[in-house]
C-alpha cells in the first residue's frame, strides 16, 4: 500500500510576508489544481513533480530607461532587473526552505528547453501564472498589466510543495486602459486593435540579435563565398550587433509597446492629465526613430514597415525553414 505524503498547510499571509520582505515588489499565490490550469499543470509538474503552489513575483523596471529611445540603456534595464528578480526568488525559496517548505525557482527566460523548437520551448508561462496569482491582465500589447505599475514589471514563478490557507484569483478588471498606443507605435503591426497578437512579427524584429537572428547569421557566414556576398546578408551595423548580443548580452530590438502604455496607477493619471505630452515625449521619439525593421517578405509585417519613412526595411529568412537537403 502506498504511503500518502503529508501536506502542511500555511498560511498565505506568511509566504507573501516571506516574499515582499524578501523585495519583491508584488507576489500572488496560485493553486495548481486549479481548473484553469489544466493546460499548464504538465509542464509544471515536469520540472518539479512535487509541485502543489505557484507562487508568482513581480519586480519594477525603471520606466523612464523603458522609454529612452537610446535603446540599449533600455536592454540594460531589462537585463539588471531580470538578474535581480532571478536572485529574488532564489533568496525567498532559501528563506522558505527554513520554514519546511521546498521548491523550484523557474528560470525567468532563458534558458530554454531548445529540443522542443520550433513547439512551446517554456514548461512554466509566467504570464499566466501571474494572471491567475491576480498581479494583473493581458493588455492589447500581450503583456501583463499590473494594476499599480503596469507593463513596468517582470515575471517569475516559484513551484512549490506547500499547500495555502487561500489562494489568489484574476482580477475583475483589466488595467489596459484601450488607448492603443502600443499599436500605434508597433513597427511591425504585430499589435493590431481587433486583430490576434502576430507572434511571429514581433519575434522576427525583435528578436532578430537572438536565437532566430544567430541562425540567420551562422548560414550568412557558412554559405557566403567572401565578405562583399556576406555583407549581402549582415552589413557592418547588424554584425556588430550581433557580437554585442553575443559578447554582453541580448539586445532587444523594440519593445515600444512596454514602453508606451500607460497603464498603472503609478503613471495612468498623468497620462491622462496631458496625453498629448506622453505621446510627444515618448511615442513619436520611438515611432519615428530611424532604424531596420527585420521583416518577412510579402507579410503584412513588410507593409507596414513601409510606411514609416523613418524605418529601413530589412528582408530576412522565415523564421521556420525547411532545411537544404
Amino acid at each position: 500500500m502506498t504511503k500518502k505524503l503529508e501536506t502542511k498547510t500555511y498560511t498565505a499571509e506568511t509566504i507573501k510576508n516571506i516574499c515582499l520582505e524578501a523585495g519583491a515588489d508584488d507576489v500572488g499565490l496560485v493553486n495548481l489544481d486549479r481548473e484553469s490550469l489544466e493546460k499548464e499543470r504538465e509542464g509544471a509538474l515536469y520540472v518539479y513533480p512535487l509541485a502543489r503552489s505557484v507562487i508568482s513575483i513581480i519586480v519594477t523596471n525603471n520606466r523612464e530607461n523603458l522609454q529612452s529611445p537610446a535603446r540599449y540603456v533600455a536592454n540594460e534595464e531589462y537585463h539588471h532587473t531580470g538578474d535581480k528578480i532571478s536572485e529574488l526568488s532564489r533568496e525567498i525559496l532559501r528563506r522558505l526552505n527554513r520554514i519546511g517548505i521546498r521548491g523550484v525557482v523557474v528560470n525567468k527566460g532563458w534558458p530554454m528547453n531548445l529540443d522542443h523548437f520550433p513547439g512551446k520551448i517554456w514548461d512554466v508561462s509566467h504570464k499566466i501564472m501571474a494572471v491567475e496569482a491576480g498581479l494583473g491582465h493581458m493588455g492589447l500589447n500581450r503583456l501583463v498589466l499590473h494594476p499599480k505599475f503596469g507593463s513596468a514589471i517582470q515575471l517569475d514563478s516559484i513551484l512549490i510543495n506547500g499547500v495555502m490557507d487561500q489562494y489568489d484569483r484574476p482580477l475583475t478588471e483589466n488595467p489596459c486602459i484601450q488607448c492603443n498606443l502600443c499599436a500605434a507605435v508597433c513597427p511591425t503591426g504585430a499589435i493590431t486593435k481587433g486583430q490576434p497578437f502576430d507572434l511571429f512579427a514581433c519575434s522576427t524584429h525583435t528578436y532578430r540579435d537572438n536565437m532566430t537572428g544567430f541562425q540567420n547569421w551562422v548560414e550568412a557566414m557558412v554559405t557566403s563565398r567572401d565578405m562583399t556576398e556576406y555583407s549581402t546578408h549582415f552589413n557592418n551595423r547588424e554584425t556588430a550587433f550581433m557580437w554585442q548580443s553575443l559578447m554582453f548580452r541580448m539586445s532587444y530590438r523594440c519593445s515600444y509597446c512596454m514602453a508606451v502604455c500607460p497603464a498603472g496607477e503609478e503613471i495612468k493619471s498623468d497620462y491622462l492629465k496631458n496625453k498629448k505630452d506622453h505621446v510627444e515625449r515618448i511615442l513619436k521619439p520611438l515611432r519615428d526613430r530611424p532604424e531596420p525593421v527585420y521583416v518577412v517578405a510579402g507579410s503584412k509585417a513588410e507593409a507596414r514597415a513601409k510606411r514609416n519613412p523613418n524605418k529601413e526595411v530589412r528582408i530576412v529568412p522565415a523564421m521556420i525553414r525547411t532545411p537544404p537537403k
